[in-house]
């Protein structure tokens, strides 16, 4: 099932339906970002008034496409899009993405226009991704089909992590945000009013890309929970963590939600649930988000939650054993072996786990080192946690 979007992820052709010369347009955004990515395929403006557009040729109407033809992206009014959807299918297009908004999420006449525009791309054997999304891009394939601001001052470099998101704005504030962390990207992708294609569809399809290792979705409700649930277990067993943020917690933010994609919520205590078993990180900010996959882009997974702390501070020794312990992880003393390398290093060293180091190291950092390698040699963790606080700038 998840083959059935790769027209969408890694698309032959693409169409800008509604597309314009002025690159800072909606219509003109997703040409001016394939072009700069260097989208190898083909690239087609469709645009009745113009020979060209953005210095590429343009073509009256969907069925002029000379090429391969895999996605078409839609930059129309409301109304206009179903009939561009149907000529998109007819011309061999599998995918859309349907930047338009004024559907399932402006009242009961725009949930109708809405399933009308599911029924044309059911019609025409296509895959929709939208109405109402901010689109998605694949940096290392040249492919954005987007109108995301973000990409005029953070432009992504290719990497493992993959965002998933149904609040495009949001997606996008924490892809900006992982991008001034340094981290690389494998795919983005704003699912919207999700008339079709929903988040469980998009990690399910992120769990068997070779490109993507680590998975940070945004999420206002599930239209599947146990879909969603299969899709994360499915990217566990893979090997790829999947970091989840689930807004719309309180009653407030349930009513908010509901205005902005016509979700509805659901109840917060059964997303905790579900994502515990099927086996995701929930983190409750952009900022964590970030944290998480900073971490998880660049560690194994811990297997067996054992963890070995040494720091500079007793204190924060304790905080972190209270992190730790909240977080399921153990932290064994360290056997004879380690203990007697340690001593060596520094006398007052014992055997517990925090190992605290005491301020003998501030005058010969080399000791904290000689405790480390100590620790590491030990082969009994999972993960070692050094903390030096503020030394590194002394």
């Amino acid at each position: 099932m998840s083959a059935a979007l790769d027209a969408l992820f890694r698309p032959r052709g693409v169409a800008v339906v509604g597309a314009s010369s002025d690159p800072n347009k909606i219509g003109g955004r997703p040409l001016h970002f394939l072009l700069k990515g260097g989208f190898p395929g083909g690239v087609y403006p469709i645009n009745p008034g113009a020979a060209e557009v953005q210095g590429v040729p343009a073509f009256a109407a969907i069925e002029a496409i000379p090429g391969p033809l895999d996605l078409a992206i839609i930059a129309l009014a409301a109304p206009q899009v179903a009939g561009a959807v149907r000529a998109a299918g007819a011309r061999g297009a599998r995918a859309a993405v349907v930047f338009s908004a004024g559907f399932g999420e402006g009242g009961e006449a725009g949930r109708a226009m809405q399933d009308a525009l599911l029924a044309a791309a059911r019609d025409a054997g296509m895959r929709l991704l939208g109405p109402n999304s901010l689109g998605l891009f694949s940096p290392a394939e040249g492919l954005f089909a987007t109108f995301a601001t973000a990409l005029d001052g953070a432009w992504p470099k290719p990497g493992g992590v993959a965002i998933v998101t149904q609040s495009g704005a949001l997606g996008s504030y924490a892809f900006a945000m992982a991008e001034a962390r340094g981290l690389g990207f494998s795919r983005f992708v704003a699912t919207g009013n999700e008339g079709d294609i929903d988040l469980a569809d998009c990690i399910a399809w992120l769990a068997a890309d070779p490109a993507t290792q680590v998975i940070c979705t945004a999420m206002e409700a599930a239209k599947d929970g146990r879909r969603l649930m299969a899709a994360i277990a499915a990217a566990r067993a893979a090997g790829k963590p999947v970091i989840a943020m689930k807004v719309g917690a309180t009653d407030a933010g349930a009513a908010a939600a509901a205005s902005h994609t016509g979700s509805l919520a659901g109840s917060d205590a059964a997303y905790d649930a579900a994502f515990r078993q099927a086996g995701a990180v929930r983190v409750r900010s952009i900022e964590q988000m970030v944290d998480a996959a900073y971490a998880a882009s660049g560690a194994r997974p811990i297997r067996e939650g054992r963890v070995a702390v040494v720091t500079t501070s007793g204190g924060v020794g304790v905080l972190l054993a209270d992190a730790a312990s909240e977080g399921g992880l153990s932290l064994p003393h360290l056997g004879e072996a380690a203990q007697r390398a340690m001593q060596a290093v520094v006398p007052l060293a014992g055997g517990a786990n925090p190992v605290d180091s005491s301020a003998q190291i501030i005058g010969d950092l080399s000791l904290y080192a000689g405790l480390l390698e100590a620790v590491l040699a030990a082969e009994r963790f999972d993960a070692v946690l050094g903390y030096l606080a503020h030394v590194g700038r002394n």
